[in-house]
């Protein structure tokens, strides 16, 4: 990794899950500190810094200053006024922490680059790697992104030589990754109300008999994404989003993900009485509640943003460590970096590789997430299985998105998007209008087409109903504007938007390089 040089320059330090990346970079800032520079470490999940704050305190000898939206006005001046003093040496912050007037800046790093949390979708639309490169830039300072399994437009990058890299092939004290087993769901019956077949009950039994840790993963909080009334047959759906409610047994609500709307389970029946609910389809919630039943005596903890982001998540992580917990149940927050030294069992419940057809990056996410979800296991060099249940008979995808080396995958991601003209080959930029009257908005979609379509350096598709429809109580119709490459496209649209009137009450949103289609 770059340190002498002090020039701007992206280095990439692409290693296996468990290779040492993290003392790699800690490595990399030492000098800096010595020469009175500073360094910032973006994080996409700062809730769960626990772990890196004591990897830290251990390597330095102090303790860095954290940043996020989650710590009170009081810190945040203190670090703010230490920040611009020169007085503190080392940020680790979410994506906001790139705004901090930093005195002497050194070295920007950019753990887990790859992952979808940099972007920032509501409010100012941004994308931290993004802009943590531009900051470099600015400041003419070295950034290195880390990373297992690389974004396509970083290994794209990587490829044409505009970033240098460096990889770490073999995990830390050569301990070897997991292995690999696929279940067929299609050949074992699974009982009623029941998500783990008795193949999976066996074979984690042997491993808890080894004194193994063992991860059931589900991507899908609470207990269930689906409740309907046996009687009337009503599905209960948010009355602001056009999305399920899902039940979350533990504070006994229905609960919306996307607008925080609640409700509780008492509902009038259109038939008689009162709505009797019926759950289909597991949530973590649900699947812990099977783990409970067919391995009594056995301590569980559930390990999703739900449960994670309290005050007593340290305490939860140090119980994972000194293996006072058994077994864990956990979405894909569990994949973001944890090192759980006796986990060498993980189950995925359900690998759904269908991918929703509106994200063109579904591919790419589960390249990037089975990767470091396997990346958990086997860590100290004990052996360790990865077991997938699925119904679907493509055990080719499954051995491809597991493969060793991840580059085979993202190869043939770039042919493929480069001969659909996909990103990064060429730039889109979404348009959302939202509005409160669905006629209303659909009329104006169609204006303000047809008063941009021949002034734009680039072709826009649409107007359609966004896959969500309605997201806290207004209708969303979405463009995707594709164009070349370079910054006419933005310019011209740039241009042209501020001299379109849209009628009150409806609003624009503009998003280059959209992550998510939803």
């Amino acid at each position: 990794m770059n340190v002498s040089n002090k020039k701007f320059r992206v280095h990439v330090l692409q290693g296996t899950t468990g290779s040492g990346k993290t003392l790699v970079y800690f490595e990399a800032l030492k000098p800096l500190i010595e020469r009175g520079l500073q360094g910032l470490i973006l994080l996409p999940e700062i809730g769960l810094t626990s772990q890196f704050e004591q990897k830290f305190l251990e390597y330095f000898g102090f303790k860095p200053a954290v940043w996020h939206s989650g710590i009170s006005k009081k810190k945040k001046e203190l670090i703010w006024s230490g920040v611009s003093n020169g007085k503190i040496k080392i940020i680790i912050g979410a994506r906001s922490s790139l705004f901090l007037p930093f005195k002497k800046l050194g070295m920007i790093i950019v753990d887990e680059e790859h992952d979808q949390s940099f972007k920032q979708d509501e409010g100012i639309t941004y994308n931290a790697r993004d802009m943590a490169i531009s900051r470099a830039s600015f400041e003419n300072i070295p950034i290195n992104l880390i990373t297992a399994v690389p974004s396509i437009e970083t290994f794209e990058n990587i490829k044409k030589g505009k970033y240098e890299v460096s990889r770490l092939n073999e995990r830390y004290q050569n301990a070897a990754l997991p292995n690999y087993e696929i279940i067929n769901l299609n050949n074992t019956k699974l009982e009623k109300q029941s998500w783990l077949s008795n193949k999976i009950i066996e074979k984690v039994n042997l491993h808890l008999e080894k004194k193994d840790q063992v991860l059931f993963f589900l991507n899908r909080r609470g207990f269930s994404p689906n409740a309907l009334c046996n009687k009337c047959f009503t599905s209960f759906t948010c009355p602001n989003c056009s999305i399920n409610l899902v039940y979350h047994k533990n504070k006994n609500n229905l609960l919306c993900h996307y607008c925080g709307y609640r409700s509780d389970l008492k509902r009038n029946c259109t038939k008689e009485g009162n709505c009797e609910f019926i759950f289909s389809g597991p949530g973590v919630e649900r699947i812990s509640e099977e783990v409970k039943r067919k391995f009594p005596g056995k301590i569980i903890e559930i390990f999703s943003s739900d449960t994670m982001n309290k005050k007593d998540s340290k305490e939860k992580i140090d119980k994972i460590i000194n293996k006072e917990t058994h077994i864990l149940v956990g979405t894909q927050l569990i994949s973001k970096g944890f090192h759980f030294p006796s986990l060498n069992c993980i189950v995925v419940v359900d690998i759904d590789l269908s991918s929703q057809g509106h994200d063109l990056r579904g591919a790419e996410k589960n390249l990037q997430l089975y990767h470091q979800l396997s990346g958990r296991a086997g860590r100290t060099g004990k052996p360790a299985t990865v077991y997938f249940q699925t119904y679907e008979n493509n055990t080719k995808m499954i051995s491809e998105i597991t493969n060793k080396n991840p580059d085979i995958f993202l190869e043939r991601e770039l042919e493929i998007r480069k001969k659909n003209k996909l990103p990064p080959f060429q730039r889109f930029i979404s348009l959302i209008l939202t509005g409160d009257n669905e006629i209303k908005l659909e009329k104006e979609a169609n204006n303000f087409k047809n008063f941009i379509e021949n002034k734009i350096e680039g072709k826009i598709l649409g107007p359609v109903n966004a896959p969500l429809f309605r997201l806290k109580r207004k209708f969303r119709i979405r463009f995707l504007i594709r164009g070349l490459k370079s910054m006419k496209l933005q310019s011209s649209l740039a241009k042209i938007i501020p001299k379109y009137k849209f009628s009150s009450g409806i609003k624009l949103s503009v998003d280059v390089d959209p992550i998510n289609f939803n």
